[in-house]
This record gives C-alpha cells, structure tokens and sequence, in this order.
C-alpha cells in the first residue's frame, strides 16, 4: 500500500510569502515521491483565490487563538484519505529529500520530525542553520492518522505561541515518541519576515550562506524569495 500524505498548514497574512510555500507544496507534488494533498486553514477571504490558483483545499476559521484555529484545521482534515498529515506554516518549504529519509519510517512509527532547517530572513537574505539533538522541530512533523484521532487536539485550545513544544509534550503522554532525521544540508526553509510570532534571530544557530540554505528547492522559488529582497 502507497502511504498517502496531507500537507497542512493555518495561513495568515504574507500572500506573497504564502504564494512561495504554496510552489515547494507544488514541488512535492510532482516529484510523485508519494501521492500528496495539502490542506488549509485560513482566516481571510483574499486568501481564497490564492489557495485556488494551486488547488489548496481549505476551510474557514478565526485567527486567534491559533491553538484553536489549528485543531478546528485538524478535524476537518480528517474528512479526507489520508495516511500522514505532514505539517508546515505558510512561510515554509520542505525539500523533496526530507520526504525521502521519511520514507523508511512510514507505516511504522507515529511522529517523524526534521532536525535540520534553514532560516531566511527575506529583509535581507541572511541566513541561519538550525539543528538540535533533543525535541524535533515543528516545521515538516509527519503525524500518523492514529495518533492525531489518538490525542484529539493536538495544540492547546487558547494557546497562541510555544505551538511546538506543548504538541510535543502531548505525543510523548500518549505513547507517541518522535523519530528525527538529519541530511547533508537543511531538510528545510522558513522564510522570516515582519509578521512572525518569532523573529529572525542573528545570533540563532549559525551562517549559513543562502545557496546552501536554497539547495534543493525550484528555482521559481528561489527567484521568488529574491524578490522578497528587493521588494524589501
């Protein structure tokens, strides 16, 4: 049986940053490493036509609390067939290559999660390398369909920031423990702007040059991050 994977993501403003997470969902897509559907949550009706443009399903839902907002995404997205739901925020690209070291776990373990990805900060192109040995990253957790109807709400209801660890802390309590995965170079980019609950941080992780940050992603994309930069 081929997995089936659901991208899902809670989008809020940035349309032009949205527009590039959407190209990488576009990427994955066709690399047909697995049949791949992407599934959002927004909360404004100019994100409509975008989320049409790419064939990005969606339902409707308030911004705040985005705890809440994500766990309505959630519920909804379990109408849908699907094996693993593969998370991103709308200002996120996954490489094809972290599906691919995903690929061995599918089927067997519940929670798979990325220790190696990129910051962008689009202001400027500076970059920086994230990597940790402990708790996996939010950014591309592949969740199996057993344990999110396992756990319900995977996100505290009134919670609007430390998204990640408090999900994390609920998989662990239910038996869920996590498996991470490492490449040679980040497994992903989240692009930084204004509109980020967490800043680009200078002293976070370590320089990275963007041609490394960039590596293995479509060069509609990268022409499109560089257009953040001018635009900037």
């Amino acid at each position: 049986m081929q997995v089936k994977l659901l991208i899902f993501l809670a989008v809020w403003k940035r349309p032009e940053i949205t527009e590039i997470c959407f190209m990488g969902i576009n990427r994955l897509r066709k690399s047909g490493l697995f049949p791949i559907e992407a599934f959002a949550v927004i909360s404004e009706t100019s994100m409509i036509p975008l989320c049409k443009k790419y064939d990005i399903e969606y339902v409707m839902y308030k911004n705040e609390p985005l705890g809440e907002k994500k766990n309505y995404g959630v519920k909804a997205a379990l109408t849908k067939d699907w094996d693993y739901l593969i998370e991103i925020g709308s200002d996120d690209l996954l490489k094809n290559e972290l599906l691919q070291l995903y690929a061995p776990h599918f089927g067997h373990k519940h929670l798979l999660g990325c220790s190696d990805f990129a910051y962008v900060n689009s202001e400027d192109l500076e970059c920086r390398r994230i990597r940790t040995k402990t708790v996996p990253y939010g950014i591309g957790r592949a969740i199996s369909r057993e344990a999110i109807k396992n756990i319900g709400n995977l996100w505290p209801m009134k919670a609007n920031q430390s998204m990640d660890g408090s999900s994390h802390i609920a998989f662990v309590r239910s038996g869920f423990p996590d498996t991470r995965v490492r490449g040679e170079y980040p497994l992903a980019i989240d692009i930084k702007s204004e509109v980020n609950i967490w800043p680009f941080n200078y002293l976070e992780g370590t320089k990275i040059e963007f041609a490394e940050a960039i590596r293995g992603i479509g060069e509609d994309e990268i022409e499109a991050i560089k257009s953040l930069y001018v635009a900037a």
